[in-house]
């Protein structure tokens, strides 16, 4: 049934992107915000989630909601060209970023990632990656050759999480008196700190690049979330200015690409919920074609595309090969559509629209078509769900085009 691929965010490429911090830090870069989005591990047990664990489901959904409303994902070198003004910050930006580099990240969302169009970076502890031949068969964490694989699509980008700076001999987060991550140890002079922590972060530079193929990291992620501001100078001389941190909040790169908040994204927040959009519709006819045969939808126009009503859309192919019916699950707050099941008109269909524009809010909830959940671009407005008639025709089977002459669109059904 689904689904159509993302159109890339297509960016120029910066003069002199190896440059110096000095560039990085210009006055005149961008101004602008951008939610950066953290994930850790997925899995396809809904009973096996946790706050660093969601679902195959639940990451393919998130992935779905950006696609539809038009999200570009940006990697590392996109937040430094715009950050230099080389390029232009496209209108809904995202960071999708996963930290660890366990095995379902190549399993399970990678190949999400290229069915809906996105792009993600992941921080991999490099120490956990082992290459095939060195893999076990229980193994938690990818291997090389999984994200070389990865790489070379375009589809990823890798960073390092430190090449074994999770500090479990130092009790890390879990003791009172221990390290968190790249912090300092007490009373630890600062260049046995470059001697410690920079020699660990230089090793996963090192592996990265070898077993990758990729030119260059320029992305690092503070384990816990831990700052230390003499880790952020190891990371400049190190040609890494990007990193991030753990903490909630939109990320300002008017102000520095260094230790950015991040959304974490768990099974109770999802992407639906925290960049729900809010618009403006104005309610407008769309001229509609089905099978050649002339029809007028009334609809509302939404950041620049028309939603219709989607019992209008059912009752308007009812009598033909792709007509389906509609559902509504009070329970669990969702639209269920079947396709090639007859439907039965409320009565209510098509009817006028209240005059002048008014203020909106997307769905949070998917859509079941056929037993399956998507989340497709929506609006519930009066009591009423409007679909983009394309985002319809993806779910149920039909076709849509767009006829230039008649300036209409052609629903083949």
């Amino acid at each position: 049934m689904r689904r159509g691929f993302f159109q890339k965010f297509r960016r120029t490429a910066a003069a002199g992107l190896l440059a110096a911090w000095c560039l990085i830090g210009s006055a005149s870069a961008a101004a602008d915000t951008l939610p950066i989005l953290m994930y850790h591990d997925l899995t396809i047990d809904e009973n096996d989630t946790d706050s660093m664990t969601v679902t195959d489901e639940r990451f393919r959904l998130d992935m779905e909601f950006l696609q539809e409303f038009g999200f570009t994902p940006l990697l590392s070198e996109d937040l430094l060209a715009i950050r230099q003004g080389s390029a232009a910050m496209p209108e809904k930006p995202v960071v999708i970023t996963f930290d660890d580099g366990y095995r379902a990240n190549y399993d399970i969302a990678y190949p999400i990632l290229q069915q809906t169009g996105m792009r993600a970076i992941i921080a991999v502890v490099a120490h956990n990656i082992r290459t095939a031949e060195q893999a076990s068969q229980t193994r938690s964490s990818m291997t090389w050759e999984e994200l070389r694989e990865m790489v070379s699509t375009g589809t990823v980008e890798v960073g390092s999480h430190t090449y074994n700076l999770h500090n479990a001999s130092y009790g890390g987060n879990l003791s009172p008196d221990g390290i968190d991550g790249v912090t300092r140890r007490p009373g630890e002079t600062e260049s046995a700190y470059r001697q410690r922590v920079g020699g660990d972060l230089q090793k996963s530079i090192e592996l990265i690049r070898q077993y990758t193929g990729q030119a260059r990291v320029w992305y690092f992620s503070y384990p816990f979330g831990a700052y230390d501001p003499w880790m952020e100078t190891l990371l400049e001389e190190s040609g890494i200015y990007v990193s991030t941190l753990t903490y909630s909040d939109m990320a300002n790169i008017s102000w520095s690409l260094q230790k950015m908040p991040r959304y974490g994204i768990r099974m109770d927040n999802p992407v639906s919920d925290l960049l729900r959009q809010t618009d403006t519709a104005v309610p407008v006819q769309a001229e509609v074609s089905v099978n050649g045969q002339a029809h007028t939808l009334t609809a509302y126009n939404i950041d620049g595309n028309n939603y219709v009503r989607v019992r209008d859309v059912a009752a308007l192919l009812k009598d033909t090969a792709s007509g389906f019916d509609v559902q509504w699950n009070e329970g669990l707050f969702q639209v269920e559509l079947a396709s090639f099941t007859p439907y039965t008109p409320l009565g209510t269909e098509n009817a006028p629209l209240p005059a002048g524009g008014r203020t909106v809010q997307s769905i949070l909830e998917p859509t079941a078509a056929d037993g399956t959940l998507h989340m497709v671009a929506a609006y519930n407005i009066d009591g009423c769900t409007f679909y983009k008639l394309r985002s319809l025709g993806e779910l149920c089977g039909f076709t849509v085009g767009w006829d230039e002459q008649a300036q209409a669109v052609q629903v083949t059904a």
